[in-house]
This record gives C-alpha cells, structure tokens and sequence, in this order.
C-alpha cells in the first residue's frame, strides 16, 4: 500500500485495475494474456505514470464477455479502475460515468458488391447513378443507421432500406447481390476481410462517414481523465502510436482511423 500525492491525484491503493471488454483488436486474450491496441496503449499510460509522475503502482487486468457488468464493475471501483474495449465515446450527459480524450477514430465504409461501379465523386447526380436502384442494408438504432440515413437525405430520396441484426450478415448479403450496398465500421470490415479472402468487396471511399470516436471509460470525477488526456496530448504525435495501430490494423487503416 502506499499514499502518493501527483498534482491533485491522491493515491490510497498500490493497484490499477483495467476492465476489459473482450473485443478484438481492441483487447482480447490469449495464452501469454492480455492484448490489443486498448492494452498496448493502456500499458504506455501505465509507464507514463511511473516514469513522469512517479507513481508506483501493479496493474491487473479483469476481462468481461458483457459490456454492462464491465461498466458496472469500472464504476464500483471509483479511482482505481479503467473500462476499456472498443467503447465508443458519448458525449451524453451521465451522473456516474466519463470518458477520456478520443483515441480512436471510428470510421464508417459504405460498401458495394465488388461488381458494382465506383462513385468516383461525393455528388449527387453520380451518388443516385450508382445506388438509386440498391437496397440499402443497415442497422436499426446504430450509427450506421444515421450514415445511411444521411444517403436517403442528401442524394437518394427513395432509397429502399432494409435492416439486419448485424454487420457480417450485411457483409455476406451485399456479396450475393450487386443490387445491396450498406456501412459497416472499418474495423468490422477489415476482420471480415481477413477471415473471408475470396468475399468481392468494394469501398467506395467518396462516402466514408466519421462520426464516432473511441475512448476508455471512467467513473465520473477519476483523476485518470486529466491524467490520461495529458499523457494522451504527446503520445498521438510519437512513433509508439501509430506502431501500435499498425500491429494491429495495417497501414492503410492507422492511415484513416488515426487520431491527429
């Protein structure tokens, strides 16, 4: 046990915990255990501490399969405890929950049949050449939902929408069918691409939305939010961040999925 004091960061426990959402490449675990890109990162922060604030502390790592009983555990535990596991960032009002500075972007890939034409600009007489005639597959209540929304709005005012339980399956349902387009997260696409190398996909590019970000979860009033916005405020300009995005998503996605 020790009592520190960091600037207005009082420390009563030798131990930090991480809450950890089961949730690949964000944190997953395997035989040498826990790892991702919210671990990689999580484990910079936790040298950050020791080296620059000169705290001393152990880290555990806790996983959970469901994402309510992880922020129900992170906010029991007050100060001593980090939600992570692709969370993304609400900028809704909450009595007992906050979140770090964004250190993801969450970018949304509208996605045709490999077979369909490319939509070579964001403008209207082009956008309705291509997808007039398409279904749209999508999500209901999901940020998805509001990327194809934002279509039907602003370039096809009779798009035809149809809504599927989840992101695979409108994966697996636009490469049967030249006629469906949907969005799907970026990184939701680059797993199904991964796992399924003969799937004819395309991403029409001139339609990516970004309109979510990620962040680590905290209860509301921790310490670790200034803490981890100021550790954060270098670290996205250094080498570290991008290697440890590129472990895990490649170039071309750290490319667009980077926090500047």
């Amino acid at each position: 046990m020790f009592s520190l004091f960091v600037g207005s960061f009082y420390c009563q426990t030798s131990t930090l915990t991480i809450n950890y959402l089961t949730h690949p490449p964000f944190a997953v675990k395997d035989s040498l255990g826990p790892k991702g890109i919210e671990i990689d990162i999580i484990n910079e922060y936790a040298l950050w501490l020791k080296t620059t604030k000169k705290m001393d502390f152990s880290i555990i790592y806790v996983p959970f399969t469901d994402y309510n009983n992880m922020i129900a555990e992170t906010k029991k535990a007050t100060q001593k405890s980090i939600g992570i596991g692709g969370c993304i960032t609400s900028f809704e009002k909450s009595t007992d929950i906050e979140y770090t500075t964004s250190y993801l972007k969450n970018l949304s890939f509208c996605i045709t049949n490999g077979n369909a034409p490319d939509i070579k600009t964001k403008n209207q007489p082009d956008i309705y050449k291509v997808l007039a005639n398409m279904t749209a597959l999508t999500i209901n209540n999901s940020n998805l939902n509001s990327c194809t929304n934002e279509i039907k709005k602003l370039y096809v005012k009779d798009l035809k929408i149809t809504f599927l339980n989840s992101q695979t399956e409108i994966l697996n349902t636009i490469t049967k069918n030249i006629l469906n387009f949907g969005y799907v997260d970026a990184i939701e696409f680059w797993f199904f691409l991964k796992n399924n190398p003969n799937k004819f996909l395309k991403i029409q590019k001139s339609l990516d939305q970004t309109k979510e970000t990620f962040s680590f979860v905290l209860t509301k009033g921790s310490e670790h939010k200034k803490l981890f916005d100021e550790f954060f405020l270098t670290f996205k300009t250094g080498i570290k961040y991008r290697l440890i995005l590129e472990k895990y998503l490649g170039g071309f996605m750290t490319q667009n999925m980077a926090v500047k």
